[in-house]
């Protein structure tokens, strides 16, 4: 008759199995983040494709930011649903160029506007007072370039050429230190607890940014470099240590952009300011040495 397993060996052969699931954690964390980031790719391709369509059917003109001028009248992101499949949403927006739009405007998440990257959404923003699940929220987590979008612009006016330009990035849209991004409010008078999904304002914390070229959060033109104190973006912070006025990196490996051009890449955390906000800024013909 054969033995059972002793005492000894059936803690052997726990301690194995523990340890083959501590090697195999890294490696399953590993791949659903390459997914998930595959999947976050995709959709910054699909509102970069978007916006060019959006652009092609206006002669070349894209809404603004914010929001009442014609022919445009709502924010930039609202008005691309029609190109991202979400035509029905889009039409609850039809006339309407309200302010403070109304509470079920805040309840129209749209899955491309969400990157599975962002771990904000386990943190909602106790702040703002409304009783709607993080998963219905019209969140986007990701932000336009405002030294772009801010003015109703043309493809054309990108003189720094498409190549060159960012006009997407990804952060944090659920709490971004007590700051959630909805991207159907077409202003906001501060950055908490509410503001558009936008990033590179001219102002600390409100207003449009100026014409031109114009360095946000860093003092000087050209802008200071990254050991004298000049910002780019930050990668992974917490959600009370993220700074709402700059892009929010969710990958170690550095911050998902998207180009005028279409094209979507990985910016490294050793960038320049120098050379991000060359990237940022449309108009003053700098040709930026990738890194």
């Amino acid at each position: 008759m054969r033995k059972g397993l002793t005492l000894l060996e059936t803690l052997v052969v726990i301690g194995i199995i523990a340890v083959l699931v501590g090697l195999l954690l890294p490696a399953i964390h590993k791949v659903r983040e390459s997914a998930h980031l595959v999947e976050s790719f995709n959709n910054l391709k699909q509102i970069s494709l978007g916006l060019h369509h959006l652009a092609e059917t206006n002669m070349g003109k894209l809404p603004g930011s914010v929001r009442g001028e014609r022919p445009y009248q709502q924010d930039t992101l609202v008005e691309l649903l029609p190109y991202l499949e979400s035509g029905n949403l889009y039409k609850s927006f039809v006339g309407q160029v309200l302010w403070t739009p109304p509470l079920n405007f805040l309840k129209m998440q749209v899955p491309t506007y969400i990157n599975p990257l962002d771990a904000s959404q386990d943190y909602p923003n106790a702040t703002i007072g409304w009783n709607i699940p993080p998963s219905q929220l019209s969140v986007s987590s990701y932000a336009l370039n405002a030294q772009f979008f801010a003015f109703y612009p043309r493809l054309n006016k990108i003189r720094d050429g498409m190549s060159q330009t960012i006009w997407l990035t990804e952060h944090y849209g659920w709490n971004c230190n007590e700051t959630t991004f909805i991207y159907t409010i077409g202003t906001a008078s501060r950055w908490k607890p509410i503001q558009t999904p936008t990033f590179a304002h001219g102002g600390p914390v409100d207003g449009r940014p100026p014409p031109g070229d114009y360095y946000p959060i860093t003092s000087g033109n050209p802008p200071k470099s990254v050991a004298a104190g000049g910002k780019t973006f930050q990668v992974t912070p917490t959600v009370i240590d993220c700074d709402p006025r700059l892009p929010n990196a969710t990958i170690s490996r550095g911050l998902q952009i998207g180009l005028a051009d279409g094209s979507v890449r990985i910016l490294s955390p050793s960038t320049s300011p120098e050379t991000f906000w060359g990237m940022v800024t449309p108009a003053s013909g700098e040709v930026i040495p990738f890194e």
